[in-house]
């Protein structure tokens, strides 16, 4: 299997890396699921929350790094399962579920991205909100805007992400400012009458956690695009260390200030599950009380296009998953195809975003449990062990991970933590895709990847 692509473009930088990653991980979701971490872990717990899910996302980014340095290629997680377990019979199955396992997961994750849109847009718009159709049309209509802001060379890509990540960070430091203006540390640090330490974090920090996790994942998107990146095997490490530290600084702050500003018992869900008023636009909330409406509106853009930049980060680095497998001749040929002109995968960008669009009809919660779930199996669990496999053959990758096998085995007890914690519906929901899926291979993948050489 070749290491790279003769037909791609290395034009991202460690910069460029760096933003693709952070914007990926910083969408919409911190500003509108604030409110849900808050249901599951009550007042200072939901920080806990937060460390614990940024200690998770260093752990399985370590994971992320070393097998990013050893097998810097396009497709990311495809690329490590295939070099690690081989092509051959049975050996190529972790790969196929992954790849298959995308088709449902990138979807799922673009839509949250568009439903989360269109549903905060309802601060600017009130009207809007009133109409679920038109909320609906709106989610669409940003997914095709972001299908065609990436239709356009990697470079041109490069500098965009470069200019969401900077909107991204702004965001956040625009809503935590506000917050800490009228800030107190006896709202932020003082647990409710009823609540205690281990008792809340026993009924509520699996949930909290799994939300808490659903705003870090993005921190290994530059993977999927390696053979894009320069320097791959210097840059995908360095740019996931950055991307965490940065956006769980961010978080950490947003949630504490969040917590200082207004009691949380005003905008968690309600016994109806439904959110109030003040929970659905928090961060305009907080900025229109400390400055008033023209900058809450102000700011409310900027959550906007940060919520752009997510599902645009989000489809650029899924796009290449099912490219990288087609070029291997284990995916269906047609989205191995790459643009005339400016060499990116046309087709496969087309197809996955194409999905995405008829996602957008599913409900927000619904989404992100599903595509967690299912994410555990097809993906984090199957490339710890992956990991574990190389190691034990020996082989040396440029970055090496600290204290291993220590963090490898961390971040699979969180998973497994995350995964047992979901509601039933979405395991079952998970261990049935990849039951389908193995089905699938053993009917008609096995003789396409024997005879793909």
């Amino acid at each position: 299997m070749s290491s790279n692509s003769p037909t791609l473009v290395r034009g991202v930088s460690l910069l460029g890396a760096a933003a693709v990653n952070v914007i990926s991980m910083v969408g919409i979701g911190p500003f509108i699921t604030i409110p849900l971490v808050l249901g599951a872990l009550h007042g200072p717990l939901s920080l806990i929350g937060w460390l614990l899910g940024a200690f998770l996302a260093l752990c399985d980014g370590l994971v992320w790094a070393e097998l990013g340095s050893a097998y810097p290629r396009s497709g990311g997680t495809y690329g490590y399962l295939l070099a690690i377990f081989g092509r051959r019979g049975i050996g190529s199955l972790p790969a196929f579920l992954f790849v298959w396992g995308t088709i449902f997961i990138t979807p799922l994750t673009l839509a949250s991205g568009y439903i989360a849109f269109a549903d905060y847009t309802g601060y600017l718009v009130p009207q809007l909100a009133a109409s679920p159709i038109g909320l609906k049309l709106l989610a669409v209509e940003v997914g095709l805007v972001t299908l065609f802001a990436l239709y356009r060379g990697i470079r041109t890509i490069e500098r965009i992400s470069l200019v969401l990540g900077a909107v991204s960070i702004l965001a956040l430091v625009c809503v935590a400012g506000a917050a800490f203006v009228r800030w107190s540390p006896h709202l932020a640090f003082t647990l409710g009458p009823h609540d205690s330490l281990w008792g809340g974090l026993g009924a509520g920090l699996g949930s909290g956690l799994l939300i808490a996790m659903y705003y870090y994942i993005g921190y290994n998107a530059a993977n999927t695009i390696g053979d894009e990146v320069i320097e791959p095997q210097r840059t995908l490490p360095r740019s996931i260390g950055i991307a965490i530290a940065l956006v769980a600084v961010l978080y950490i702050a947003m949630q504490t200030g969040v917590l200082g500003a207004i009691p949380w018992q005003q905008f968690v869900p309600l016994a109806n599950g439904q959110t109030p008023p003040l929970g659905q636009h928090l961060g305009s909330a907080i900025v229109e009380r400390v400055f008033g409406l023209p900058a809450a509106v102000g700011v409310t853009l900027l959550i906007l296009i940060t919520a752009f930049a997510s599902v645009y980060g989000v489809l650029l680095s899924a796009s290449r998953i099912p490219y990288a497998a087609a070029t291997d001749g284990l995916f269906l040929r047609p989205f191995a195809h790459v643009h005339a002109r400016h060499r990116f995968p046309d087709i496969s960008l087309l197809v996955m975003g194409g999905i995405a669009l008829i996602a957008c009809f599913f409900t927000l919660d619904q989404v992100i449990s599903a595509l967690l779930t299912l994410l555990v199996l097809v993906q984090s669990i199957a490339q710890i062990v992956a990991l574990f496999v190389m190691r034990r053959r020996g082989v040396r990758a440029p970055y090496r991970m600290w204290l291993y096998p220590l963090p490898a085995l961390l971040a699979l007890a969180g998973w497994v933590y995350i995964f047992c914690s979901a509601w039933w519906p979405f395991i079952a929901f998970a261990v049935i895709m990849v039951s389908v899926g193995a089905g699938v291979y053993f009917a008609t993948g096995r003789s396409t990847i024997d005879g793909a050489d």
